[in-house]
């Protein structure tokens, strides 16, 4: 992890808990990074949800986060979402460093001309990157969950692939990652909570746990590595 202290805006989309944010946020506070978070939505008191998309000035931050959803980007008629996809478009312009995990690496594609379409299949638990990934991280295990994917214009350079989805995307100082490097133990217990019905018939809840379990210890090692090369890419 680079030694000197950055500000960091990261982005959320989910109504869950303070744990959104995962494992990246965590590693980010103990570099000693300064965090600072959007969330695009929040629950009231009454469970109606405020809808946040008034995003502070990305000059104001060294890199941007952007993490995952339970929506899907062509299922969203809402003025937020066009609403951030300039806003990361902005971020890409400036070169800023941007960070889009699963949902928001969609947002980057879309942003880059590309758009987002539905996968073949969902791609659940652990994964490991296709022969030939020209990406300085490890191949995996990293942990997926995702039924969408994301279709690139030529230009963009596509570092890692899986049979489901190209899996790491960069353009510029803009990275796209389908999978979640952030996933934590209090995170996954959060999804399968929220969206634990996709899996039947694709993945079972214990053997998901299992293999998180099994992939924990090298976790945080990885997303370290992930976060060092995204902050510094030139």
């Amino acid at each position: 992890m680079t030694s000197r202290a950055k500000t960091v805006l990261l982005i959320t989309h989910e109504q869950t808990s303070s744990t959104d944010t995962g494992l990246i946020g965590q590693v980010l506070f103990d570099a000693g990074h300064i965090i600072k978070t959007h969330e695009v939505f929040s629950l009231n008191e009454d469970g109606t949800r405020t809808t946040n998309s008034r995003f502070p000035a990305p000059g104001d931050f060294d890199a941007v986060i952007a993490f995952g959803s339970f929506s899907h980007i062509y299922e969203i008629a809402e003025e937020w979402v066009t609403r951030e996809i300039q806003y990361i478009s902005m971020i890409h312009q400036q070169r800023i460093p941007y960070l889009g995990i699963c949902f928001g690496a969609q947002l980057l594609a879309e942003s880059l001309g590309g758009r987002t379409v539905r996968a073949d299949r969902i791609e659940a638990g652990l994964i490991t990157f296709e022969p030939g990934h020209t990406c300085p991280i490890v191949p995996g295990p990293w942990f997926s969950w995702h039924s969408d994917k994301v279709e690139l214009p030529d230009h963009i350079d596509v570092l890692a692939r899986t049979t489901v989805a190209s899996q790491v995307f960069q353009s510029g100082r803009s990275i796209g990652v389908q999978f979640h490097p952030e996933a934590n133990v209090e995170l996954m217990d959060e999804w399968i909570k929220i969206g634990g019905h996709e899996l039947q018939g694709i993945l079972e809840v214990d053997d998901f746990r299992r293999g998180w379990a099994a992939h924990e210890p090298a976790a945080e090692r990885n997303t370290k590595e992930l976060l060092d090369w995204f902050l510094n890419a030139r």
